[in-house]
């Protein structure tokens, strides 16, 4: 393999408002486009809005475009592009259905993403800017340790680190490995979440085939509902209160059942509801199977109430695909 990081390739990821808008909504951070186009080969990557028009004066050797299909269009224009052109290739993408374009001319590649699905489907278009290549290695941590930040509670690097779990080697989202995972061992997944709101369930409904793996969720916000719904007891939850480790793990196995794991999430996101022994960023996560404990883990974590919430869920996920692995090792 030719290694185009070598040769010095800076790559332009330029996207439109409503790019950033269908970026944004999927849950799709630009620090994992930045990593992914360094896994394909780009040494450096840099980000313009659509609007701003500065792209035009760029001299990076892959250019990437993700915005409307009336946006791409000026493009086009811009860029003294034909649909009929012999340098183009054409490509099929789905979620919605959609063709994205590739120029080759100049020593520059152009590729035009219209807005829609661009995580799930990169290989398509990234292997089209280092003509096929195989993608470098990109090891992804669940923590803020490494080089490239992907987003609050995940970073990554393109060279192997020397310390520390590493959750994959292959760039994946966390959620795309916890549904491979639970797919291997033959699992469906239950949730059971307090101050995530169901935003452990939602990032994994996020990849395309999740219902093979998805069962149900619960969101028990109130100390009610986590009675009534997963049956914690009363009297645990006056003694240990909602944020503890005896409530989370009785959360995990209330929701578990033959054949399923069970995550569970209870916490304090903040700003306000800590106390001087349960500050706000105590959280405490558990995974179960029916007939055995669950696994508890503490976390205690800083930030805006919607970063703790993302890194509660990264955290909980990660937690998850280790205990899988005890879980099927044990049986």
């Amino acid at each position: 393999m030719t290694d185009t990081a070598d040769m010095g390739t800076r790559a332009l990821c330029v996207i439109s408002e409503q790019g950033l808008q269908s970026l944004i909504t999927a849950g799709i951070s630009i620090g994992w486009l930045k990593a992914w186009l360094m896994s394909a080969g780009a040494t450096s990557v840099s980000i313009q809005l659509l609007e701003s028009e500065q792209w035009r004066h760029s001299a990076s050797e892959w250019q990437l475009f993700f915005a409307s299909v009336d946006e791409l269009k000026s493009v086009m224009q811009q860029h003294g592009l034909r649909s009929e052109a012999a340098e183009r290739a054409c490509f099929k993408l789905d979620n919605p259905p959609r063709h994205g374009s590739c120029y080759s001319n100049d020593g520059k590649r152009i590729v035009l993403l219209s807005a829609g699905d661009i995580a799930y489907q990169r290989q398509h278009w990234l292997t089209l800017f280092n003509a096929g290549e195989t993608l470098r290695p990109l090891y992804v941590r669940a923590d803020d340790s490494l080089p490239l930040p992907l987003e609050p509670g995940m970073s990554a690097s393109l060279s192997q680190p020397g310390d520390g779990t590493i959750l994959n080697t292959a760039g994946q989202l966390i959620e795309e490995q916890v549904i491979a995972s639970l797919r291997q061992h033959q699992l469906t997944i239950r949730t059971v979440e307090s101050c995530t709101a169901g935003g452990v369930i939602a990032r994994l409904c996020r990849v395309p085939g999740a219902s093979d793996v998805v069962d149900r969720a619960w969101v028990t916000y109130t100390n009610r509902a986590k009675q009534q719904q997963v049956g914690v007891p009363a009297g645990m939850l006056e003694q240990h209160g909602a944020v503890s480790e005896e409530v989370v793990r009785a959360m995990a196995e209330g929701g578990a059942a033959d054949g399923d794991v069970c995550l569970a999430v209870s916490g304090i996101a903040g700003p306000g509801g800590g106390s001087h022994e349960k500050p706000v960023g105590t959280v405490w996560i558990a995974v179960a199977m029916a007939g055995q404990s669950a696994i508890a883990q503490c976390l205690h974590l800083s930030g805006a109430r919607h970063e703790i919430q993302s890194r509660t869920v990264i955290a909980a996920l990660n937690l998850l695909l280790s205990a899988v692995d005890d879980f099927h090792h044990a049986s």
